[in-house]
């Protein structure tokens, strides 16, 4: 996913100050409350990012939206966005911070692609592969079905890539035999 260059230096930013206040949990609870709003409701992305729409309208639906629960630091990257006219970045900066916020934990997150839904006996055994690929014990896994690949497996850890898919290995073999 790409983005915006201004989002990351918000991110780098407010991940700073709420670590130096000893807010992070706190922030990093707010930040993936709203990363899931975003993800739920794409047209308020959409919204925040239409210029057409004027500012203060922007401004109005992200308090009464982000208003009430949310912790004074949250609030204050809003008033920040909104003050610079850059609220389209926060579900970038929402997304971006969960990130960061994982890696700064230790967290390992892997994106398993299968060829069919998996049972939870069959999400341990991933779950003990991408231990072993990643060297980490905290992980978080992501699974996502895709007949495309007809059967086995795509594990994708940052910038790794482990293709035991059938199509993979078709993809191999038709490589091999056109060289």
């Amino acid at each position: 996913m790409k983005y915006a260059k201004a989002a990351k230096r918000y991110v780098k930013a407010v991940f700073e100050l709420a670590r130096s206040q000893k807010a992070l949990d706190r922030l990093a609870g707010d930040m993936q409350t709203a990363a899931e709003i975003f993800a739920q409701h794409p047209e308020l992305g959409k919204f925040l990012a239409n210029p057409m729409v004027a500012q203060t309208a922007k401004t109005a639906a992200v308090k009464k939206i982000f208003g009430k629960g949310f912790s004074p630091l949250f609030g204050r990257l809003i008033d920040l966005l909104a003050g610079r006219k850059r609220l389209e970045l926060l579900p970038d900066v929402a997304e971006l911070f969960n990130q960061h916020y994982k890696k700064y934990q230790g967290i390992v997150e892997a994106d398993v692609t299968v060829a069919v839904p998996v049972d939870e006996k069959m999400k341990e055994v991933f779950a003990r592969k991408v231990k072993e690929i990643s060297g980490k014990d905290n992980i978080e896994l992501h699974f996502h079905v895709n007949p495309e690949i007809i059967g086995g497996y795509i594990i994708q850890i940052d910038d790794l890539r482990v293709d035991d898919s059938v199509r993979g290995k078709l993809r191999k073999i038709k490589q091999k035999l056109n060289v």
